[in-house]
């Protein structure tokens, strides 16, 4: 493990880049980027002089306390808003609106009700215009990756919990023009257990089909568990006070002395950071 006060601390690239996307360096470049937005008891400093650089195929998780704008810089990065100051470069092009090159999983499953689990996944590549055999072929694919071959022709009425969120994870992860998923904390309302199973469904998957990966947190357990680098963040407005690499060997022991060494540095590291 090292860790990186000044800036952000790269991670070497866990694959070659598909052949769809850019070769730009970093899949995100962050500069200067600042937000506000006006609150019930007025304006809501987010983001200020926000900066960090996302290598091909990191797992990057965003640590942080509530409020501190790790959301508000994953909305950035889907294009659904802009930062008042600075830009968001993606695969070395600024991010000007939403495109397909990014799946998204936010805290809800939101997946269509009257659609079973392999068409609410086969959506997304419908709309990417594949025919319909590539589509089924590719959406129970990834379905079986996260552990539903079984259940892929059921409805959401049908599923738990944890196996909508894994549906969710699927249909984000299927796009074959991806080369960014966005994960805003969506484990967060699954109870304990559960919620470490679908982490690691979701480390097979990003294992078995490297993607770069920022997931938002403020769980010090499932950061340790899940990235390669983790970039903490200061309380409002939020920048990238601390970055730390994370040399643990996959699949992780959560209970293994390091871990156990790791999330007590963080832990630290977050309550100096809370202090500023």
């Amino acid at each position: 493990m090292s860790s990186n006060e000044s800036g952000p601390l790269l991670a070497a690239p866990a694959a070659a880049a598909p052949s769809n996307v850019s070769c730009a360096p970093f899949v995100i470049e962050a500069s200067g980027v600042s937000h506000a937005y006006e609150g019930q008891t007025g304006w809501v400093h987010a983001l200020e002089n926000f900066e960090i650089k996302i290598a091909r195929n990191e797992f990057l998780c965003l640590l942080g306390p509530s409020g501190c704008g790790k959301s508000s810089f994953l909305r950035m990065v889907t294009g659904l808003m802009k930062p008042l100051e600075g830009e968001i470069k993606l695969n070395g092009t600024r991010i000007e609106k939403p495109g397909l090159d990014r799946g998204i999983v936010f805290q809800e499953p939101a997946l269509f009700p009257w659609l079973t689990a392999l068409r609410n996944v086969a959506f997304g590549l419908e709309m990417s215009g594949m025919d319909r055999e590539a589509v089924d072929e590719r959406a129970a694919e990834v379905l079986r990756i996260v552990g539903l071959e079984s259940a892929m022709h059921l409805y959401p009425y049908q599923l738990s919990g944890g196996m909508r969120h894994r549906v969710a994870v699927a249909r984000a992860w299927a796009l074959p023009d991806a080369s960014l998923l966005l994960m805003d904390e969506p484990f967060s309302a699954i109870d304990a257990v559960n919620r470490m199973t679908l982490q690691k469904y979701l480390v097979d998957a990003w294992l078995a089909e490297p993607r770069t990966v920022i997931y938002v947190t403020h769980d010090i357990d499932e950061a340790v568990y899940l990235a390669d680098r983790i970039a903490i963040m200061t309380p409002s407005p939020g920048r990238v006070g601390s970055t730390v690499q994370v040399d643990l060997e996959r699949p992780r022991d959560r209970n293994s002395d390091a871990a156990t060494k790791l999330r007590a540095e963080l832990t630290g590291t977050m309550h100096r950071l809370g202090k500023h």
